[in-house]
């Protein structure tokens, strides 16, 4: 199951989240799921990249060089990927104040492993809906790797985006943002 044939993998996250996260190695390291969201995220973006200026025109007209478009991208990815074990970090603090079995391990997986949705979510129109799916997919992800029940997984979800409000709220009023 685990192994780096991409389409494979994402047919598995998509079609069946539960059989996926049930059988997802919890340890073993951060390489596969790298991988994964990395090339989830290059699907995105190349697909948003051909689309959007055909529905946009007026987004064509910037004109920039292939050294800016490169370094754009590598920006995107670097951040991207930062971004996701940012979010791993505070889903794995609120599965575990919720009494969560997991690992932070195991939090990175099921949270680069979502990224399953993002493949679909530059269409337009109905983008959102697999945005949505995305918030399905961490869900499910954690009750099997934290070993809860939906309901406290949908919780822990909650309370995760609580934390990050709270937390950008609280940085704003001391200035740090």
């Amino acid at each position: 199951m685990m192994n780096v044939d991409y389409i494979e993998t994402w047919k598995e996250v998509m079609k069946s989240p539960s059989d996926f996260y049930r059988e997802m190695p919890k340890t073993g390291g951060y390489f596969h799921p790298i991988v994964f969201a990395t090339a989830s995220l290059a699907i995105m973006l190349s697909c948003a990249l051909l689309i959007y200026p055909l529905i946009f025109p007026e987004m064509g007209t910037t004109k920039l060089t292939y050294m800016e478009i490169s370094l754009i991208v590598i920006f995107l990815f670097v951040v991207f990927i930062l971004g996701l074990l940012m979010n791993a970090a505070i889903l794995n603090i609120t599965y575990k104040i919720l009494g969560g079995k997991g690992s932070y391990e195991g939090t990175v997986g099921f949270v680069y492993y979502a990224t399953a949705a993002l493949v679909l979510a530059w269409i337009p129109l109905i983008g959102g809906i697999f945005g949505l799916y995305q918030t399905y997919l961490y869900i499910v992800g954690g009750k099997f790797v934290h070993g809860m029940s939906m309901v406290r997984s949908v919780f822990a979800f909650i309370m995760s985006g609580i934390l990050v409000l709270v937390f950008v709220v609280l940085a704003s009023f001391s200035g740090l943002v």
